[in-house]
């Protein structure tokens, strides 16, 4: 087909005499055709002499507008500056010119045309002075050849990155012709020829290759017009294993034999390494590596099958102990770290056969499988004790811990996955409770204990709703004048059974329940209450445990108690242990300040039995201290409790802090406690708790009648 310039120069001529009619109005024609855009421009004044109406569609502007403009006005500015002097230079020399270019609408959108250009007119001394340009619109074919380059690009990007390729096996003769990538992929040969279908098998990994191997003939001799197959192969290069998925489809012969195949091969090492990493990861524990509890059920549920036919095997359920304080004192990735040495030390411990697992926490439990004789879980347990009471030194600091192991056996402790776990749960519970660091196997009458404390747990909330809780009051007394300073508050169960209860006996099951929030709560609200009735210069003092300190609400709700009682907040002390600092410092600390911005006084009870008493006293301003019983107990007899009541007695005047002795009993102690310059005094030499209606005859007791007075 002749070039488009060729047509132009049979219609317009070369020269610039007028065209014959019939010429002229082929030209008319042309232009009033909508085939393609046409243009004239005049090379002077580089402006549009004449449009057609295809041309003005084209460009999205009027004909008016167009006149207006030239051709540099409607271009791509970067084909403009691009092809604009190859076009001049064309059209000087040989008088035509032919290409594509881009063109933009009013709107922003681009127009590609393929341009067909050629002089019309010259002047005297040869130069351009008309032309005329037809347009042709390539803007679909253009984006038609972009979207089918981007999509060859996609499907190259996605065969490498995806690791896919063709693959073509000749059955006849008994050979793979494979592309280079496909070679790359299936670990084949370099090269072009094709490569024997019996070298491609011994590439195959041999616990896979021979299944492979069958599947095939049996696809061949039935006739199945697809397959897929499912191996392993290795690298040659890197030794790497390879996975690789292989979808095929047969081409039969007229006797119905297959002749060919042609497939498709997949590498999806990537992905069969991620979903062995997930399935590794949904039953493994990401600290240790050890089995996490869902694995560990499925172990235990397969040896409990294996006992069935018996089997027997020991359950062994492990508690560290200490390690909370390693945690709270070290910070968690010591503990952390600790966690995974003890895994190490547990392992070494096992035979191949035993399961160990980290069921969380510090928790871990062992399957002792083939078990002979019970002394063996014995014999186990003491090992594993022995192992883990060793020191260990993490991070250069030597730690101490223990363990605690419950043990039960299979099957006559149970035959099902959960009552034998809760055996052994029952048989570590006793073992913790005789002092730690041993081993206990369950009983049967420890089922019955456990039984007990359930009903326990369901008595204490019924003595919630049933109002059985009540508040005693015991004296805090000033040494110098003798007299009444603060009552505690100290809370009693009225069992309806067991009596009256203190509250060592239910408080640690409150905790363990999430009942002691709102025991708490109703213990202060009832203090409060009962502590507006007494006379302005005794103060109230209330315990609080560490689970009540860290909740968020306990502000608020010493805030409104003492709003809605109309007590002082000066006559109230808020008692907290060592135990409040230690599991979370910062919080602890910023709940301390906001009670004390109240106007609340803060004492710390049972100074000197923990671990960080004194370093606590520089961090947090409290306005008394509780010095244990333990060392008041001997007060006069001994120099050394002496010397200790002194020294935090002196240390504490420093500090601008009241000091009381707990435990106080006698006389000699009462006036040892004067002599070394104790501020304060509790104990039963004043009075032991009473209820809050024994109060006036209490204090008219001890402080006189008209205290008493003064209270009712």
């Amino acid at each position: 087909m002749k070039p488009l310039w060729r047509k132009l120069k049979n219609l317009f001529g070369a020269a610039e005499s007028p065209a014959p009619a019939d010429d002229a109005a082929m030209i008319e024609a042309l232009f009033a055709s909508d085939i393609a855009g046409i243009a004239q421009s005049d090379f002077r004044t580089g402006k549009f002499t004449r449009v057609n109406s295809r041309m003005c569609e084209m460009l999205g502007r009027g004909e008016q507008e167009l006149m207006t403009l030239g051709p540099p006005d409607v271009q791509h500015p970067d084909d403009g500056a691009r092809l604009m002097p190859v076009f001049l230079k064309a059209m000087s020399s040989k008088g035509k010119w032919e290409g594509d270019m881009r063109h933009l609408l009013p709107d922003g959108e681009v127009v590609w045309a393929r341009i067909s250009a050629m002089v019309t007119a010259r002047d005297e001394t040869g130069a351009p002075l008309r032309g005329v340009a037809i347009l042709l619109d390539m803007t679909d074919a253009r984006r038609a050849d972009e979207q089918a380059r981007e999509n060859t690009e996609i499907l190259r990007l996605g065969q490498v990155v995806g690791r896919i390729g063709t693959v073509r096996r000749d059955i006849v003769n008994g050979v793979i012709l494979a592309e280079p990538a496909i070679r790359d992929i299936m670990a084949l040969p370099e090269g072009a020829g094709p490569i024997p279908t019996a070298q491609w098998l011994e590439r195959i990994v041999p616990e896979d290759r021979n299944r492979v191997a069958a599947e095939m003939r049996r696809a061949e001799e039935g006739g199945a017009e697809d397959i897929s197959l499912d191996y392993r192969t290795t690298c040659p290069r890197t030794g790497r294993l390879r996975y690789i998925e292989l979808r095929a489809r047969y081409i039969f012969g007229p006797n119905g034999k297959a002749t060919s195949s042609i497939g498709v091969a997949i590498d999806v090492t990537e992905r069969r390494e991620a979903e062995i990493r997930l399935a590794h990861a949904a039953n493994h524990d990401s600290l240790t590596g050890l089995p996490n509890r869902g694995l560990f059920r499925v172990r235990l549920e397969e040896a409990l099958a294996l006992a069935r036919r018996g089997v027997n095997f020991a359950l062994l359920c492990l508690d560290l102990d200490r390690f909370k304080e390693v945690n709270d004192t070290l910070g968690h990735p010591v503990g952390d770290r600790l966690l995974d040495a003890a895994a190490k030390r547990l392992r070494k411990e096992l035979r191949d056969t035993d399961t160990l697992a980290r069921l969380g926490g510090d928790e871990f439990a062992v399957i002792q499988s083939c078990l002979l004789e019970p002394r063996e879980a014995s014999a186990l347990a003491l090992r594993l004790v022995q192992t883990l009471s060793a020191p260990f030194v993490i991070d250069g600091q030597q730690i101490v811990v223990g363990v605690s192991i419950g043990i039960a056996l299979a099957p006559q402790d149970g035959g099902e996955t959960e009552s034998l776990l809760s055996a052994a749960d029952m048989a570590l519970y006793h073992a913790k409770s005789d002092g730690r660091g041993v081993w206990r196997y369950f009983k049967p009458e420890m089922n019955q204990r456990m039984q007990m404390r359930r009903e326990l747990e369901l008595d204490l909330r019924r003595a919630m709703t049933d109002g059985q809780f009540e508040v005693f009051y015991q004296p805090i007394m000033d040494v110098e004048s003798r007299r009444v300073k603060t009552f505690e508050a100290l809370l009693r169960w009225r069992h309806p059974e067991r009596g009256l209860l203190a509250p060592d006996l239910f408080i640690p099951l409150c905790e363990e329940v999430g009942l002691i929030v709102p025991l708490g709560d109703w213990v202060l609200r009832r203090a409060c209450a009962d502590a507006a009735r007494w006379p302005e210069d005794i103060g109230l003092a209330v315990n609080f445990s560490p689970v009540q300190i860290q909740s968020r609400h306990l502000v608020g709700q010493i805030a409104s108690t003492l709003r809605d009682t109309g007590l002082n907040p000066r006559r109230l002390e808020v008692e907290i242990t060592e135990n409040v600092l230690i599991k979370d410092k910062e919080t602890a600390l910023a709940t301390l300040y906001a009670i004390k911005a109240l106007g609340a006084r803060i004492a710390m009870d049972d100074f000197g039995t923990g671990y960080s008493s004194l370093s606590y006293l520089q961090i947090f301003p409290f306005d008394k201290v509780k010095i244990d019983r333990s060392f008041t107990c001997e007060l006069g007899q001994s120099r050394k409790s002496n010397a200790i009541i002194r020294a935090v007695a002196g240390l504490c005047d420093g500090l601008d802090m009241a000091v009381v002795a707990e435990g106080v009993e006698t006389e000699g102690q009462f006036e040892a406690l004067r002599r070394e310059g104790c501020n304060q005094a509790q104990g039963y030499l004043f009075s032991c708790a009473v209820a809050a209606d024994a109060l006036p005859a209490l204090l008219d007791a001890l402080n006189g009648a008209e205290w008493a007075q003064a209270a009712e």
